[in-house]
């Protein structure tokens, strides 16, 4: 790519999939841990711009593993942090976190699948999970990424990778 001059037309195959869906809501629930909290900033940034409160709460292994806790404040939002290990923050997982006057409201996920699942079962709301799969091929051939919805299976990499978490079957078979 640095070798082509300025303005040439090129093609190229990009990877597929989705993003959430940002709707006006009075508030917003966003639940990120390890890899999966860097993709909910630009979510949160929105929802806010929107003027949806917005409380996140990242999960992480332990304090040496925490990062966007400061970026996540600075763009307005109630920050909590819990750590497994509880060297910061709340000590347990983020499904732990979750209070009462949180588990009615729209919710917005990246992480890991149990972690997504915690979630998706500590929560009375809908929500909208970002699934962490490997990929094989990463445009739906493999079948490798596939996720067992109410509908059937979905390729993470083609229909997702954000689901509503109400159509998951969360079962295993």
């Amino acid at each position: 790519m640095a070798k082509q001059e300025p303005g040439k037309e090129l093609e190229i195959l990009v990877g597929l999939g989705n993003g959430f869906t940002v709707e006006q809501k009075e508030r917003a629930l966003v639940v990120g841990g390890g890899v999966g909290v860097p993709p909910l900033y630009r979510l949160c940034k929105e929802l806010l711009q929107r003027g949806t409160k917005v409380d996140v709460i990242l999960g992480f292994n332990t304090s040496d593993e925490c990062f966007y806790e400061e970026e996540f404040k600075q763009l307005g939002a109630s920050v909590t942090v819990c750590t497994v290990d509880g060297t910061q923050g709340i000590k347990g997982f983020v499904s732990e976190v979750i209070q009462d006057d949180l588990k009615n409201i729209d919710y917005y996920s990246c992480g890991p699948l149990p972690m997504l699942k915690a979630v998706f079962d500590s929560s009375n709301a809908k929500g909208q999970l970002s699934f962490e799969e490997r990929m094989g091929c990463g445009f739906g051939a493999c079948m490798g990424c596939s996720c067992k919805t109410l509908t059937g299976y979905k390729r993470i990499c083609v229909e997702g990778p954000i689901m509503k978490s109400e159509e998951i079957l969360w079962t295993k078979d």
